[in-house]
């Protein structure tokens, strides 16, 4: 099974070629046909817009001797807040108020071999670092129940068939079959709290089944924040022997 750690992120292709001779042909019109000059104020009858500034550049720059942080053509990063809002406008204020990063120790988890009514745990630690004052949080998915090219392990039910991806239930009979997990907390106390009982587990929201991704983590504060996550297998004597696999999606989230 392997764990897949996806924070938020958007990326692009940028087509070099394009892009170059748009700008020359941009920059020889405004040589000729100078562009008139436009408010920074938009406005009609229902409403109307003050733009602050328009960053022209902004970015980090370091070496081993120095680190830079720039900022041009932003006229004043400001915070502003309300009695239900607070917006930190302006490329400072994000990168200085807002660091937050995660980790986990181990992409990839071996179970080995299997046997019937015989239980296998195995455990990653998940690492949260967030300076949001406004906390965070991280959801988990599985892409399918753990599968072979024909059979499938089914995801576990607990002993009572009261767990499920939203709800935890005991899981300490060998006749419960199939595959789940727990949260359990080593720096904080941000698992999820229907982890409070140490023999309560929960199955991974199926993708698949167009299931959405459940909490697992959920934190306010400015801390370090650790954990060990828990996946169990367990099989019947009716299981056929094969190679089983899926894919485990962690997303964490910070709070602006």
């Amino acid at each position: 099974m392997i764990n897949d750690l996806r924070p938020a992120c958007r990326t692009g292709r940028f087509k070099i070629g394009y892009w170059a001779i748009g700008l020359f042909v941009y920059l020889f019109i405004g040589l000729f046909f100078p562009p008139p000059a436009w408010g920074q104020t938009m406005s009609n009858q229902n409403y109307i817009i003050k733009t602050q500034g328009l960053n022209t550049i902004s970015g980090v720059t370091s070496s081993t001797d120095y680190k830079l942080r720039s900022t041009v053509g932003e006229l004043s990063p400001i915070v502003s807040e309300g009695v239900n809002f607070k917006v930190r406008s302006g490329f400072e204020n994000i990168v200085s108020a807002l660091p937050f990063s995660v980790s986990l120790s181990s992409d990839l988890v071996d179970f080995g071999a299997l046997s019937p009514t015989n239980p296998i745990i195995r455990t990653v630690d998940l690492s949260v670092y967030s300076l949001s004052l406004y906390g965070y949080s991280v959801l988990a998915s599985e892409d399918h129940p753990l599968r072979s090219e024909k059979e499938s392990i089914p995801d576990t039910t607990c002993d009572n068939g009261e767990c499920n991806q939203e709800n935890s239930g005991q899981w300490t009979n060998t006749l419960t079959y199939g595959f789940g997990y727990r949260c359990d907390n080593t720096t904080g106390i941000d698992c999820d709290n229907s982890f409070s009982n140490s023999n309560f587990f929960k199955h991974f929201a199926d993708i698949s089944a167009g299931l959405s991704p459940q909490s697992v983590m959920l934190g306010i504060g400015s801390k370090n924040k650790d954990v060990r996550l828990s996946y169990k297998v367990n099989i019947s004597g009716n299981q056929a022997q094969g190679t089983y696999t899926n894919i485990v999606t962690y997303i964490a989230v910070p709070n602006f």
